[in-house]
């Protein structure tokens, strides 16, 4: 809160705008509807370095914010998760200090277990589907 000020919101008229500043957004560059890039600008944001250093330790936390971290890194990698989850921290944050209202954790809440069986069940499936498929070529 020190690097920020306390009354940062109203130098900020979004979350966006915040997340852009804090340099924790990606930078997509698009095209024809294609993204060319979408790569992070190299500025030393103070902010930014907290939020990313902060999503980083998460990895290894059971709080549903590194659940979270864990699937973005299992789908695109650590570096993309690590912003992902300083973005979410930074919009997180914008909205306690905006609302004044303390972190609920409960709306983010959801069971890792459960998760996994919806995962288990997708693939399983798949494979009765694959299955099908080759007892038609077969």
């Amino acid at each position: 809160m020190g690097e920020l000020g306390y009354n940062f919101t109203d130098k900020f008229e979004t979350y966006k705008q915040f997340c852009r500043w804090c340099n924790v957004s990606p930078n997509n560059k698009i095209s024809g509807g294609k993204v060319l890039s979408s790569k992070i600008p190299k500025r030393k944001n103070p902010v930014g370095i907290i939020l990313r250093t902060t999503a980083n330790n998460l990895r290894a936390s059971k709080c549903p914010l590194g659940f979270f971290f864990r699937r973005i890194q299992s789908r695109s990698g650590h570096m993309s998760a690590v912003v992902a989850t300083a973005n979410k921290l930074a919009r997180i944050i914008y909205v306690m200090v905006k609302e004044k209202r303390e972190f609920n954790e409960s709306y983010m809440s959801f069971n890792e277990e459960d998760m996994l069986k919806k995962r288990l069940e997708a693939a399983q499936k798949a494979l009765l589907k694959i299955q099908k498929q080759l007892k038609m070529v077969g």
